[in-house]
C-alpha cells in the first residue's frame, strides 16, 4: 500500500459528498481531469453519486455514502439478487446492486476511453464503499487493472461472492473504525419475512482498523472520522 494513497482516496470520497451538496460542484485534485459525473436512480430519484477522474498514470472512480432518505431505504433492502454482469452466479445485496446497475452503463461507456491496463483506483465511503466493491469486481472481471480502497463498508455479498472477489481483485483494502456500527450490517445471517428466506453475508478481506470514539453513531461513521483515522495510520 502506498503511504499517502489511502488518505488521498478518503479525501476523494469527501468530495463526493460535496458534489451531492453542491449540485455537481466539487474540487478536482491537482493533476486530474474530470471524465464523468455519476448519477444513480435511488427509489425513482436521480441523485449525484460520484465521479470518474483521470491523471497521466491512473483513474479514480469514487462513490458517496448515504445522504438522503431514499438512500436509507436502499440500505435496508437486504434481500440478495444475482450479480448480473458476469456469467457465473454470485449473490449480492439487492439495494447496493440496484444502485450500481443504474450507473453502470455510464461507467462502462467512460471506460471505453481508457487503456485496459491503466491503473484504476475504486473507492467509496459507507453505501459508496459497497457500490465500489461491486464496481471493482465488475471491472476486474472485464480485464481492468483495479485496486479497491473502501471506507466504512457494510457487507456486500454472500460467502461465494466474497471468495470469487478475493480471487479477482488482488489488491483491496477495507478501512474500519472499530466504533462504527455500519460495517456490522447487514448481519452475517438475516431472515427476510418478505421472501421467507435466510440470507448470509460476509465481508471482503480483513480490515485495516483504527479506533476513534466520538460518542455519536454519526460521528463514528463520518467520512471526516475516517480521514482522521487513516491520517493517523
Amino acid at each position: 500500500m502506498k503511504k499517502h494513497l489511502p488518505l488521498f482516496l478518503a479525501n476523494c470520497c469527501l468530495q463526493t459528498y460535496s458534489q451531492y451538496a453542491n449540485d455537481g460542484e466539487f474540487s478536482i485534485p491537482k493533476g486530474y481531469k474530470l471524465l464523468a459525473n455519476l448519477k444513480t436512480n435511488v427509489i425513482g430519484k436521480r441523485e449525484w453519486f460520484g465521479f470518474i477522474l483521470e491523471s497521466k498514470n491512473s483513474v479514480i472512480i469514487a462513490f458517496r455514502g448515504t445522504d438522503s432518505d431514499p438512500d436509507w431505504i436502499v440500505d435496508a433492502e437486504v434481500s440478495q439478487i444475482r450479480f448480473p454482469f458476469i456469467k457465473e452466479t454470485y449473490y449480492v445485496h439487492e439495494g447496493f446492486s440496484t444502485i450500481y446497475q443504474s450507473c453502470r452503463d455510464h461507467i462502462i461507456d467512460t471506460f471505453d476511453q481508457i487503456p485496459l491496463k491503466k491503473k484504476i483506483y475504486v473507492t467509496g465511503h459507507s453505501l459508496g464503499a459497497a457500490v465500489a466493491t461491486l464496481c471493482a469486481f465488475d471491472l476486474s472481471k472485464h480485464g481492468f487493472n483495479v485496486s479497491l480502497y473502501n471506507f466504512a463498508s457494510p457487507r456486500v455479498g454472500d460467502p461465494a461472492f466474497v471468495n470469487e472477489f478475493e480471487k479477482s481483485v488482488l489488491e483491496s483494502f477495507r478501512f474500519l473504525n472499530i466504533y462504527d456500527i455500519v460495517p456490522l450490517l447487514p448481519p452475517e445471517s438475516i431472515y427476510s419475512p418478505l421472501s421467507d428466506q435466510m440470507y448470509h453475508y460476509q465481508h471482503i478481506k480483513d480490515a485495516e482498523t483504527f479506533g476513534i470514539q466520538t460518542d455519536t453513531l454519526r460521528g463514528n461513521h463520518s467520512i471526516y472520522t475516517y480521514i482522521k483515522g487513516v491520517k493517523d495510520f
